[in-house]
């Protein structure tokens, strides 16, 4: 995965024609990604990660590279600004393609482990420690623009373009549709809507780079600590507690748990694999993004299953 859009020679110095980074030495599609198509550039000056949207309309992706910049003005350590054409825009243009340009972080991706999953919770703690003004909330899209919070997931639930499993899996952990969840006021901020382990960087065990603010957006941040634990959080494909323990170690040496996040922690996580099972759905089984992944929700539906009959509070 990560190179479905076959860049042409040609499409490719169209794409360099609008930086000045140096001459082209190398160019490298990167086996990363879903949602784009990315590729390793090396100059004569540097090295670079070049992305291709796949199926993210210029406009929301737009929309991310503002995320990625008001973070840059925030001071957040983790994330990567993207770098500017030579007319200041943060998303290149050509014919039907769009995309964007980042300078090339060395890193690796970590295994689910205890000091990796208390890294990314002090990482995601960060992002949700950031205090944002009412004017700066309002200019951050919402979460369910480009995401699946608990509401969206609710309605879809009961839709009749629901597949049969997730509507029974859903319903059958939640029979009220999570209504005292729903009803309860949790605080929102900057979310990342992803945060799954093998969306960070990693350089001598430590965090170094968050990646793929795709699904970033302003909603509760219970939510996406719920999802960072469910993708993160694993050991043979399951939800293991020593390692939620080891997160949120990391994550309350930044940022305590309100009593009510605390509380709801576990539905929390239960919603990210809800949310990410639908965002699998719209993209592979009603898209077609990649028709072999068409029933990969399924795996996450058997991994809500399983944490939910886990001794875990």
């Amino acid at each position: 995965m990560g190179d479905y859009t076959k860049l042409t020679q040609d499409q490719l110095q169209e794409i360099l024609q609008h930086y000045d980074i140096g001459d082209l030495v190398q160019f490298k599609p990167l086996s990363l990604g879903i949602s784009n198509s990315n590729y390793r550039l090396e100059t004569n000056r540097d090295t670079f990660l070049l992305k291709v949207s796949n199926d993210k309309n210029k406009i929301q992706i737009q929309q991310e590279m503002d995320i990625l910049s008001a973070l840059k003005k925030k001071g957040f350590p983790y994330s990567i600004a993207p770098l500017s054409t030579k007319l200041k825009k943060t998303v290149y243009e050509i014919k039907n393609l769009h995309g964007v340009l980042f300078p090339f972080v060395q890193g690796i991706p970590p295994g689910p482990t205890d000091s990796t999953c208390m890294e990314i919770g002090k990482g995601i703690a960060t992002l949700h420690s950031i205090e944002w003004s009412d004017g700066e909330m309002l200019s951050i899209r919402k979460h369910d623009e480009v995401g699946f919070p608990v509401n969206v997931i609710n309605k879809y639930a009961q839709s009749e373009i629901c597949p049969p499993d997730f509507r029974e899996s859903f319903f059958t952990l939640f029979p009220d549709g999570l209504r005292a969840y729903r009803e309860t006021e949790f605080k929102s901020g900057l979310v990342h809507g992803d945060l799954y382990y093998d969306n960070t960087l990693f350089d001598q065990n430590h965090l170094k780079a968050i990646l793929d603010f795709e699904q970033a957006g302003i909603d509760q941040l219970v939510f996406d600590l719920g999802i960072c634990i469910s993708g993160t959080c694993l050991e043979k494909g399951r939800i293991h507690p020593a390692l939620i323990d080891s997160l949120l170690e990391g994550y309350q040496s930044v940022r305590p748990l309100p009593t009510e996040e605390r509380a709801h922690l576990k539905e929390a996580i239960l919603l990210g694999l809800y949310s990410i099972a639908l965002w699998r759905i719209k993209r592979f089984k009603e898209g077609a993004l990649d028709r072999k992944m068409a029933n990969s929700y399924q795996d996450l539906l058997n991994r809500a299953l399983s944490f939910f009959d886990m001794e875990w509070a």
